[in-house]
């Protein structure tokens, strides 16, 4: 297995500076990453704040220092993996470059395996029994992070780590550990919103307002 905190994959992060959690979020907001209001989930869930990470992909700047912010969490808690495999489809610009930041070897987990060809589910090169890492941009529930692990680990490799830009923290944590994955992220609900607060977007009141409704079962 291929331990991420090696010389090469350090260097290459420390390279290009650490990345704080006021930095990204500041360039999230420029972007217009959240949005206040009324929304949807794929849930189904009302959700009074939508976190669209999907607009990073059209800044390399942003998308790289997203990348790197994962890849520095990574190092500092020394994860081991031997491949890293971004959730489908949004999460995909993110794990490439995590894998080229790490210099780890990517897999692509299709959403349905192809009616051709190889007709796989799993593409690239792998081994049996190596460790993935899953890439993900913003998770709520943890849903689509436990279904690509089940799909994965049918292909006899194992996914004990995940990691995501931002976690809603509706329940992620508790819910991949049951499936036996551990869950990080590099920014949470409550620091965006703390975020918005500073820049006089939502109140103090607000924030409270929108936490309490994340919090109700759906």
């Amino acid at each position: 297995m291929a331990a991420c905190n090696g010389d090469s994959s350090s260097q290459n992060a420390n390279n290009n500076g650490n990345v704080t959690e006021s930095q990204l979020f500041d360039e999230l907001y420029d972007m217009q990453c959240f949005r206040i209001g009324e929304f949807y989930l794929k849930s189904g869930q009302m959700t009074p704040i939508y976190i669209d990470l999907r607009r990073i992909m059209s800044s390399p700047k942003v998308l790289r220092m997203a990348a790197q912010a994962m890849c520095e969490k990574v190092l500092a808690l020394q994860l081991k993996f031997d491949y890293v495999v971004g959730v489908p489809y949004a999460a995909l610009p993110l794990a490439t470059l995590v894998s080229d930041i790490l210099q780890i070897p990517m897999l692509m987990k299709r959403k349905e395996a192809k009616s051709y060809g190889t007709k796989q589910l799993i593409e690239g090169v792998w081994s049996e029994g190596g460790t993935v890492l899953l890439v993900e941009d913003v998770v709520t529930t943890g849903e689509s992070i436990r279904e690509t692990a089940e799909a994965i680990r049918k292909e006899n490799l194992l996914v004990t780590d995940s990691i995501a830009v931002l976690d809603r923290q509706q329940g992620a944590t508790d819910n991949l550990k049951i499936d036996q994955i551990n869950f990080l992220s590099f920014l949470t609900m409550e620091k965006i919103l703390d975020g918005l607060i500073g820049k006089n977007v939502i109140t103090e009141q607000r924030k409270h307002e929108i936490i309490e409704h994340l919090a109700k079962p759906f």
